[in-house]
């Protein structure tokens, strides 16, 4: 039907998936029992921008030879690392057995138990360790060799599925999805224990691994990146508005955190999808404080706040609204893109040719008249039916995110933040930016 949003897909679905280089770093520490993390990801080659806005999604974590390289030049340098002090090496094994070395750091970096031939193969290795250069104790040649190996290997660097088609995971490559979604990190020793003794072949223990998993404190530093991801909270940094007296850039990095705030409570709290749209809990530090009406600035860090029903949500708050604010003018488009881009997940067709500037209002003409005479040749549906009228729902909030009743920038003017969207279910016609809030949690 013309004009009514799509959601049509079709999600790529991969059995092998790369390590991202935050997965890897954590579980290279926990493999090794490194008392910090090990900084070789510093120089590794990062994800490919611009194709994906999650650094987790497997498009774009393949291995070229710079990738390889990186992993190479990492395995050698932390094999070399380990071998070298008696303190690791013992901690990593107390004994002195190849044997026994391989099957027990074999499980933590591979994730699972190796199989026979495996053990076998880095048998072989590890035997030709002593005929190595160096100081080195004939075992810890052996070890440092079975590590440079195994650290380059597929089992470690990708993630697998390889059952057969829709069979359930096996509770190994469970206990690895699981941990390195929810924790960027291998599973632990108690993980693979619980998957070994067969307590994630079934549902009730595959919800208590993960409710486990959720309480511990690395989920909600997983939870915040994915929010910031999600939501672009990047772009705070890079804000700039110019001749607004009641802004500087000391308010960024106030804004991104008040936003991750915002999300970490909805995970924290065990709230959900609909809360996101209709909380008006939020969060300000003491230079955006002074940007609400009536609230209290905190002397310093930042104050949850209750914010009152014109705020109701997260999209209704000073960070959506100033970062999609063109110095003090509300941006209509881009609120409306982000809305339908981010919110909705309903695509956009690509404006052929050079995106016209935003000219300046004439007198008598309301934001929301500029915005819709300045796009309404574009000979699209994308925005007629479907950036400006989510993105008019906000007019009452200027380009600093603050609420107005009138627009009085040029001249006094009325506001008109009514629309409709033909959303999936059927057109939904909506006075405000706070209607659309609970219609888009319904």
């Amino acid at each position: 039907v013309a004009g009514k949003i799509t959601l049509n897909g079709s999600p790529a679905y991969y059995r092998v998936m790369r390590l991202t280089n935050r997965q890897w770093t954590n579980s290279v520490q926990l493999a090794l029992g490194l008392a910090s993390p090990p900084t070789n990801v510093e120089t590794f080659q990062n994800a490919v921008s611009g194709t994906t806005d999650f650094t987790n999604n497997e498009l774009v974590l393949d291995i070229d030879s710079r990738g390889w390289s990186d992993f190479r030049g990492a395995a050698e340098a932390l094999a070399a690392q380990v071998a070298a002090d008696q303190n690791l090496l013992s901690k990593l094994y107390s004994g002195t057995d190849a044997a026994g070395f391989i099957a027990a750091v074999g499980r933590r970096i591979y994730r699972r138990p190796l199989t026979a031939p495996e053990v076998a193969t880095y048998q072989t290795l590890f035997d030709k360790g002593p005929a190595q250069s160096g100081n080195l104790s004939a075992f810890a040649k052996g070890a440092s060799l079975v590590l440079e190996a195994m650290l380059q290997s597929p089992h470690f660097l990708y993630r697998t599925e390889l059952g057969a088609a829709g069979a359930p995971l096996s509770g190994y490559e469970l206990a690895s999805k699981l941990s390195l979604w929810l924790r960027d990190s291998a599973p632990d020793t108690a993980l693979l224990d619980a998957a070994g003794a067969g307590q994630l072949d079934a549902p009730a223990g595959i919800a208590a691994a993960t409710q486990k998993l959720l309480d511990d404190a690395a989920a909600k530093l997983v939870m915040r990146q994915f929010h910031g991801q999600y939501l672009h909270f990047d772009r705070f940094s890079q804000l700039s508005k110019v001749g607004v007296p009641s802004y500087d850039a000391s308010l960024n990095p106030e804004l991104a955190e008040s936003a991750a705030l915002f999300f970490e409570r909805i995970f924290s709290q065990g709230l959900g999808i609909k809360d996101i749209f209709l909380s008006t809990t939020g969060f300000a530090g003491p230079r955006m404080a002074g940007l609400y009406a009536g609230v209290s600035a905190p002397a310093s860090g930042f104050a949850e706040l209750e914010l009152g029903a014109q705020r109701r949500g997260y999209f209704q708050q000073l960070p959506f609204l100033t970062l999609y604010g063109h110095n003090d003018d509300p941006d209509s488009i881009h609120r409306g893109v982000s809305m339908s881009l981010d919110v909705l997940c309903a695509p956009l067709g690509f404006f052929q040719g050079v995106i016209p500037q935003l000219p300046e209002a004439l007198p008598g003409q309301t934001n929301r008249v500029r915005v819709d005479e300045h796009t309404k040749g574009c000979g699209t549906i994308c925005h007629n039916n479907m950036i400006n009228p989510l993105g008019f729902a906000f007019e009452h909030f200027d380009g600093m995110g603050q609420y107005r009743e009138q627009e009085t920038k040029r001249e006094v003017l009325p506001i008109d933040a009514s629309g409709s969207f033909a959303f999936v279910d059927g057109a939904k016609s909506y006075k405000d930016a706070d209607e659309l809030m609970q219609v888009l949690a319904s």
